[in-house]
Formats: structure tokens, C-alpha cells, sequence
């Protein structure tokens, strides 16, 4: 049987163990509410760009495609969003396992966050470049002109992230972001040509640039949500498991200062007996 004070010791470090966690689980939440904050306006401006460019498409000639092409490149990449801190469960298992199924032949593979270049490297993934991950929403930026400059001599480009789903739970989304969508260049017939200083060529390269910041931006975000998300989730789990643990040690532990409490009591009666054996009394 486990001794009392090395119980009350466990007890005692697992209430601390699980402080640790509550505080974890705290700033995982705030996280997810700040990052879900910036991502409606964020999706929004995704959107927006996306309306430009095809208002800008229609001041093109029908012949004139800007030179975007939707034949493969050899300049090509794959961004995999994961995080720069553990204790986020699966979340950059998953990400990389869609990675592995949407990669192509000859795509070079990108990491970005810390956890999930040290995950690739145990898989044996040959990682051609890896950056530092957000770890709040106003590292985001940041993060986002690194990986656009990264861009800048890439042709062909593909991004898999979690993206965000209420509840604190995600989904593994993958997108292309290099080219340009052919899709977004077919002008609206339902707006008026815009008004611009610039050349349509000029308007739509510096939109095609802002349309890549933008996707980026969103991706980042996005899986920046999901990972606190998923850490927010494994610390409330880690919690209950605490909880529970701890229940049953306190448990153990009022078995004990009973078998105690008795083991005291037969002390006391059996040294009374001996005291009055001792004196010739009955």
C-alpha cells in the first residue's frame, strides 16, 4: 500500500501540473478569439481583392491573359501552414498527411512553424525551406512578407492550412495560390468599368500581388486559429484527466487517513491493555 505522504505529494504535483494547464488552455482561448476576430475581415478582404481583379480583367483586350498560365511550372512549391509550439494534439499530423496526399512530383515542399519542420524532418521530408509560425495574430504580417518574398521567385505555388471551423475544431484545406486563378480574370458583366490611373496590365499585377499577400495573410491566420483551437482542446481533455486522477488519489488518499486513524486507535487500545496487564488489573 502507497504510503500517505508520498500520495499527498503526487496529489500535490498533479494540482500544480494542472494549473499549468488551465493557464495554457486560457491563453489558447484567447488566442482563437483574437485570431477569429481578425479572420472575418480578413476572409473579407480576400473577397474584395478577388472583385478587383475581376473588374480589372475586364479593361483587357479578350486576347490579352496577363501572362498568368495554369501550365504547370518547374518553379513550384508547397506551403504547409503548421505551428511553432506543441501541445496542439494531431493538428500538424493532419496537415502534413494532406501534404503528402496533394503534393506533386517535383514540388518542393516549405514548412512554416517549428513544430512542423521538426515533424517533417522525422518523417524523412526533404524541406527546402522553413519559416517561424505566428504565435498571435499580430506576428502575422511578418510571417506573411517572408513567405511573399520567398514567393517572389516561385511561379507555381500550393498552400495547405487548418482552416478554422467553430468549436474550436478545423479542417485541412489545401488551395492554389501561384498562378492566378484563370477564374478570377473573367470580368463581371455586372459592373461598370472601373475607374483607374493605372494601365490595366500595371492595376492587375500590383492586384495579383495584393490578391497572393492576401491569401497568404488568410492561411496564416486561419491555421493560427485552428492550432489554438486544437491546443485549446487537448487542454481542456488534459484537464478533465487531471480531474479525474485526482479524484481518485483523494480517494486513496481518505483510505488511507482511515486505515491510519485505526492503526492509531489499536496503538492506543493495545498499550491501554498492556498498562493495565502491566498492573495486575482485569
Amino acid at each position: 500500500m502507497e504510503q500517505l505522504p508520498r500520495l499527498q505529494a503526487r496529489i500535490s504535483s498533479l494540482h500544480e501540473l494542472r494549473d499549468l494547464f488551465r493557464a495554457l488552455r486560457a491563453l489558447a482561448a484567447s488566442h482563437v478569439q483574437e485570431a477569429q476576430s481578425a479572420l472575418a475581415g480578413i476572409r473579407r478582404y480576400v473577397e474584395v481583392v478577388e472583385d478587383a481583379i475581376a473588374e480589372g480583367a475586364a479593361l483587357l483586350p479578350e486576347t490579352d491573359g496577363l501572362g498568368f498560365s495554369s501550365e504547370p511550372s518547374d518553379a513550384r512549391v508547397l506551403i504547409v501552414v503548421c505551428s511553432e509550439h506543441g501541445f496542439a494534439g494531431a493538428f500538424n499530423e493532419r496537415l502534413l498527411d494532406r501534404a503528402a496526399a496533394e503534393r506533386k512530383a517535383g514540388q518542393k515542399l516549405m514548412i512554416i512553424g517549428r513544430r512542423g519542420t521538426i515533424l517533417a524532418a522525422e518523417r524523412g521530408l526533404d524541406v527546402d525551406r522553413s519559416f517561424p509560425m505566428a504565435t498571435r495574430v499580430g506576428g502575422v504580417l511578418a510571417v506573411t512578407r517572408q513567405v511573399a518574398e520567398y514567393l517572389a521567385a516561385i511561379s507555381a505555388a500550393d498552400v495547405v492550412f487548418g482552416s478554422y471551423r467553430r468549436g474550436g475544431s478545423f479542417e485541412t484545406e489545401a488551395r492554389s495560390i501561384l498562378p492566378l486563378d484563370p477564374a478570377l480574370l473573367v470580368g463581371s458583366e455586372r459592373r461598370s468599368p472601373p475607374l483607374h490611373h493605372l494601365t490595366p496590365d500595371a492595376l492587375l499585377q500590383r492586384l495579383a500581388s495584393e490578391y497572393l499577400f492576401a491569401e497568404i495573410t488568410r492561411a496564416v491566420t486561419e491555421s493560427l486559429a485552428s492550432e489554438n483551437g486544437a491546443r485549446l482542446r487537448v487542454m481542456e481533455t488534459a484537464d478533465h484527466s487531471i480531474g479525474d486522477k485526482l479524484e481518485d488519489l483523494r480517494r486513496r488518499e481518505n483510505v488511507l487517513r482511515q486505515e491510519a486513524i485505526t492503526s492509531e486507535l489499536l496503538d492506543v487500545v493495545t498499550g491501554s491493555e498492556a498498562i493495565l496487564t502491566a498492573d495486575g488489573r482485569p
